[in-house]
């Protein structure tokens, strides 16, 4: 059974340009900051996700044949330990992410068929409330996700596509029509990016305490996430493998383009003291928001009717609930197959008993799936139909997990050097970076981006005299460490033994 798919470069650009770019992450960044969000945007990309692309990149091409992803490339430059406990801590970050997905489904298709989010209203249906409604049909649609990824990567590999298809047509349409409203407004533009400038506040002189300013640069760093995902892909894209380490590069650069030029667009065309203004918006409607402000704008430039206007902003809406709904769908479907496969096929043979290993005839580990979509939707109904208790179970976990997704970076910006030297004595020509000396800085520069990230994750709390949150953080890598080196001792255990009875 084939189990690759055939990419085009330019196809394969855009899938790995679409899952690391986040829509919501640039609106956000424009309504948080304005243009100030440059500076951040700018450190964030040039001390870790290009440094970290280019790792990403040079790992795939080495490993481009490897399924074990993450986990084969610190399982030869640290440890084996190392690499397993990493590759557990990645694998159940995305595990607790993937419960918050899948309730999170619902929002966009709420938007999508009846133009806003029901989800926050109280359910009509008698015996279901909405927390109950959501998770059974959360649960519903875990069962599909499972169905569809078990029938092969074909059809996960063409989502992913049609979600990058309708992301790109969402970033044209908002950058065409903010560029459209500046050649229209051009009266308007100078003082719109002068409240951009100030981000947004009325009174120029009030500056950003020094937490706000780390608050911000995490953010920045967080919205170029994802690239470890679709580096897992590598082994997948047929004839591309030996182009994906130059094609990931370049997808960054168009990734770091698009926050920049939406940014900026959106600055000039919107006034952003006025937004803040609204106090119906918020995080979690600012995209919904913009866009519908976005149609209504337009509408009026191009002297539509009121109608006609009102229609233009409903179609800007719903087609940004339709992207977003089909990016959630791709996400889940990727990191639903993904992680367990490092964690269960990239890993050695003893680790795991062979029933999950096993393959169905489109080649996917479909006991390990199984057991994977029983547990998520066990952790749904908990949480759907359980008490505070256990709701703010899932809180703690979910807090537990912020930390836990960025060690096995750390760990693999710490693995690069080593990996630099042994590829410079064995392919130097393969080489993207051709100096130790190089590799190196690149390494230093992820590892202080990162520790930085961490570091302020864990004071934040403590500043604001929430101590608890910091212990919740703290202790969650070092549970989900302490699970993961647990496992390890009992399988290399069991193999001494078989060893041992042989």
């Amino acid at each position: 059974m084939k189990t690759t798919t055939t990419f085009s470069p330019k196809r394969l650009v855009m899938i790995i340009t679409m899952t690391v770019f986040s829509f919501s992450s640039m609106t956000t960044a424009f309504f948080l900051m304005g243009i100030k969000a440059f500076p951040y945007f700018i450190g964030a990309a040039l001390f870790y996700f290009i440094p970290y692309a280019i790792i990403i990149a040079e790992f795939t091409g080495v490993y481009k044949n490897h399924i074990g992803g993450l986990y084969q490339w610190l399982a030869e430059h640290l440890s084996e330990k190392v690499a397993f406990i990493a590759a557990f801590l990645w694998y159940c970050s995305y595990f607790i992410w993937m419960i918050s997905l899948f309730m999170k489904l619902w929002i966009p298709s709420s938007i999508l068929l009846f133009g806003q989010d029901l989800t926050k209203k109280s359910s009509s249906l008698p015996y279901f409330s909405t927390p109950v409604l959501i998770g059974l049909l959360s649960i519903l649609a875990v069962l599909v996700t499972l169905f569809f990824v078990s029938k092969g990567f074909k059809g996960i590999a063409s989502v992913l596509y049609l979600s990058g298809v309708l992301m790109s047509i969402l970033i044209l349409v908002s950058l065409g029509s903010n560029l459209w409203l500046w050649l229209n407004h051009q009266g308007a533009i100078l003082p719109n990016l002068t409240s951009s400038f100030k981000g947004g506040q009325t009174n120029s002189s009030s500056g950003q305490t020094l937490i706000e300013q780390f608050a911000f640069l995490i953010f920045a760093i967080t919205a170029f996430g994802g690239l470890d995902t679709i580096a897992s892909l590598v082994d997948k894209t047929g004839k591309q493998k030996t182009r994906f380490p130059k094609l990931l590069i370049l997808s960054s650069i168009l990734v770091v383009t698009c926050y920049f030029l939406g940014i900026l667009l959106w600055s000039g065309s919107t006034d952003l003291a006025s937004l803040k203004e609204n106090s119906s918006i918020h995080l979690g409607n600012l995209m919904y928001e913009l866009m519908e402000n976005l149609g209504i704008s337009v509408g009026h430039s191009l002297a539509l009717s009121p109608i006609q206007t009102q229609g233009l902003s409903q179609l800007f809406i719903r087609f940004t609930a339709l992207t977003l709904l089909l990016s959630y769908i791709s996400l889940l479907s990727t990191i639903f197959y993904l992680p367990i496969r490092t964690l269960v096929e990239g890993t050695p043979k003893h680790y795991w008993h062979p029933r999950l290993k096993q393959k169905n005839k489109h080649g996917m580990p479909i006991y390990a799936l199984l057991i994977q979509g029983v547990l998520i939707s066990l952790f749904i109904l908990g949480i759907s139909f359980g008490s505070k208790y256990v709701v703010l179970l899932y809180n703690q976990l979910t807090l537990m997990t912020n930390i836990s997704r960025a060690i096995p970076y750390l760990l693999v910006a710490l693995a690069y050097p080593a990996f630099k030297k042994k590829q410079l004595e064995q392919e130097p020509t393969s080489a993207l970076i051709q100096s130790k000396r190089n590799g190196s800085l690149i390494s230093r520069s992820v590892i202080i981006s990162i520790t930085l990230a961490i570091g302020f994750q864990l004071y934040q709390p403590i500043s604001q005299g929430d101590y608890l949150q910091s212990l919740t953080l703290l202790v969650g890598p070092l549970l989900f460490a302490l699970i993961g080196y647990l496992l390890y001792q009992r399988f290399h255990k069991k193999n001494r033994k078989h060893y041992v009875d042989a």
